[in-house]
């Protein structure tokens, strides 16, 4: 791919839905109209629908399911929290990469990939991750918070996800404790949260995030036709990825400054508002120990309390949970 596909397309996304002369792109990229052709031939050749009518130029009319760096890169930097963003194609792991991309830097960035060839969430259970079906993402953050605030980190995020995915979608979105998102009782998301630390403090927290955006109930087969759903299938029609990428960062950012800011116990009634826990039986791992309980509260500092057959109290910071 050109050098400059990725300007041409953000220039054509900007400019939707006018006409754009390929005389004006090659003066404003100082490059020949017949390179400015070839690119949105190749443009053209990856899915992008854009029309080119001579005498008036050419026109972005729809985006094939693809990430553009061209249009991610003035999205997010609209926000404040990200140094830097970097797009591919595909990887094993966006986990994985913001991970080896930690060493020499003390940045925070986003990683977002078209495909995870072996994406994986808590517990290394594998997390399907085709290429144009969802959103595939691993952002790293530098807050210099103590160790022990760092377990509500989760809390937080779960709800400006949470909030973005409800914008989308016309069912009610909710929070499964410590972080999966859930709509209509099938996950939509879940996200992996690691730290990196020394003897002197964090340096980084890597959240990997996973969210099934544009799939159809046909892409879920076997046990996930019963497990797992996409805002698609809640919303009835198809996400664009570059709002919704969008309206994240925006949520996950306000989040975030609220994680900085305030404790937990600020948005304690709202976690436990958007939580789907509440009044059932629970098969609750936590170390390896398993049994059955009830969660029955969320204390101040994010701690779940959970009641046991045997009617003994719990109280968990981090535990698997299965309904």
């Amino acid at each position: 791919m050109s050098k400059y596909s990725k300007d041409v397309i953000q220039i054509l996304y900007q400019q939707q839905p006018e006409y754009i002369s390929g005389q004006f792109i090659a003066e404003h990229l100082n490059i020949s109209r017949t390179a400015v052709k070839k690119i949105i031939d190749q443009l053209k050749a990856e899915g992008c629908e854009i029309e080119s009518i001579n005498h008036r130029g050419h026109r972005l009319i729809h985006l094939p399911e693809k990430w553009y760096s061209g249009i991610v890169e003035p999205i997010i930097k609209t926000q404040n929290v990200f140094n830097h963003i970097e797009v591919i194609e595909s990887t094993p792991s966006t986990q994985t990469l913001a991970k080896q991309k930690l060493v020499g830097n003390r940045d925070t960035y986003l990683i977002l990939s078209d495909e995870q060839t072996e994406g994986k969430g808590r517990f290394n259970r594998p997390w399907a991750s085709s290429k144009g079906k969802g959103l595939w993402m691993s952002i790293v953050l530098r807050p210099n918070v103590p160790f022990d605030t760092i377990t509500k980190f989760n809390l937080f995020m779960a709800l400006g996800i949470k909030d973005a995915i409800q914008s989308f979608s016309d069912k009610d979105v909710t929070v499964k404790w410590p972080n999966d998102i859930y709509i209509e009782g099938k996950k939509v998301c879940g996200f992996l949260t690691e730290m990196v630390a020394n003897s002197d403090g964090i340096e980084a927290v890597i959240c990997g995030i996973g969210i099934n955006m544009n799939q159809t109930k046909d892409d879920f087969v076997g046990d996930l036709e019963r497990k797992a759903t996409s805002i698609k299938i809640n919303a009835k029609k198809t996400i664009n990825r570059y709002y919704f990428l969008q309206n994240l960062v925006k949520n996950i950012e306000y989040r975030y400054k609220q994680f900085i800011d305030e404790p937990f116990s600020t948005i304690r009634e709202e976690y436990i508002e958007a939580s789907n826990i509440w009044g059932k039986q629970l098969k609750f791992t936590e170390n390896g120990n398993q049994f059955l309980g009830e969660a029955i509260d969320i204390d101040d500092n994010g701690i779940l309390i959970v009641k046991d057959t045997d009617n003994q109290q719990h109280k968990l910071i981090s535990a698997d949970i299965e309904f």
